[in-house]
């Protein structure tokens, strides 16, 4: 893992809204923030901020010796939410425990760092059904997860990798609900990623969720859900992130997950 002062300290807040075809959409349209590359300070600052103004996270992402990104919109939930950042293993135990005693499911979580000293952030939702959540797993237990998960008939709607390019771990959350056929796929190169994409785009499938390793390999869900407009883009620095999100705001876009890892960006649009 590429420690913080290898990187560059590029602090970035992004605001919007997504442009709707119509009039009458866009009144309707929520608003949404997204920023990446904070430190865990101006993190918490962040959240105070949002959480005041009615917003409300969807995907949360810590890389690179505790950098976050995240991604909120304006209300559009009645739950009850919370979310955590900076938990050590046994801390991130310790929440999910928790949140079990409160009726609170976890909703996305990520994290980073090696695999006996990781750092995780994560959403926490009161709601109803059944899910799955795993840490620590190793590629094989991953995918043991995931067939577990399946089996119950359970989707996998949170994913990261965290570790060491020698020791690989996943974090994941598996939950209920439609949302079309799913697969997923792990440890993928850029190039082996690239050619999934077309493939499974050439049977109706489409990534809603990605993660970036800490070998540069690539985990991603694939949902055949008939959502036709979105956008996929990975191995991008911050800044390309940020032109990224600048093209494809004017084009009525926005982020719905983004992750990091060694400074290298993937994210999802719709």
């Amino acid at each position: 893992m590429r420690t913080t002062g290898k990187i560059a300290i590029i602090t970035s807040v992004l605001a919007g809204a997504a442009v709707p075809a119509s009039a009458a959409a866009a009144q309707a349209a929520p608003a949404w923030v997204a920023y990446h590359n904070l430190s865990a300070s101006q993190s918490v600052a962040r959240v105070k901020q949002l959480k005041d103004q009615g917003y409300r996270p969807i995907t949360v992402n810590v890389s690179d010796g505790e950098r976050y990104a995240a991604v909120w919109v304006k209300g559009g939930s009645s739950r009850t939410w919370g979310i955590w950042q900076g938990m050590s293993a046994d801390g991130f135990q310790k929440r999910f425990d928790a949140g079990l005693e409160e009726g609170a499911q976890p909703t996305s979580v990520s994290a980073t760092g090696p695999a006996d000293a990781p750092v995780f952030t994560a959403v926490f939702e009161k709601k109803r059904g059944a899910f799955l959540a795993k840490s620590g797993l190793t590629p094989a237990g991953f995918a043991a997860a995931n067939k577990e998960a399946a089996g119950k008939g359970l989707a996998l709607t949170s994913v990261d990798a965290y570790g060491t390019p020698g020791d690989i771990r996943y974090v994941g959350v598996w939950s209920a609900g439609s949302g079309g056929a799913w697969q997923y796929t792990y440890g993928k190169s850029l190039k082996q990623h690239e050619a999934e994409f077309y493939a499974k785009k050439e049977k109706g499938f489409r990534p809603v969720r990605i993660a970036v390793a800490p070998d540069g390999t690539y985990a991603a869900v694939w949902r055949k859900d008939g959502v036709k407009s979105w956008a996929h883009y990975v191995d991008m620095s911050a800044s390309g992130y940020q032109k990224r999100f600048d093209d494809l705001k004017a084009k009525g876009l926005a982020p719905v997950q983004v992750n990091a890892e060694n400074g290298k960006y993937a994210a999802i649009w719709q």
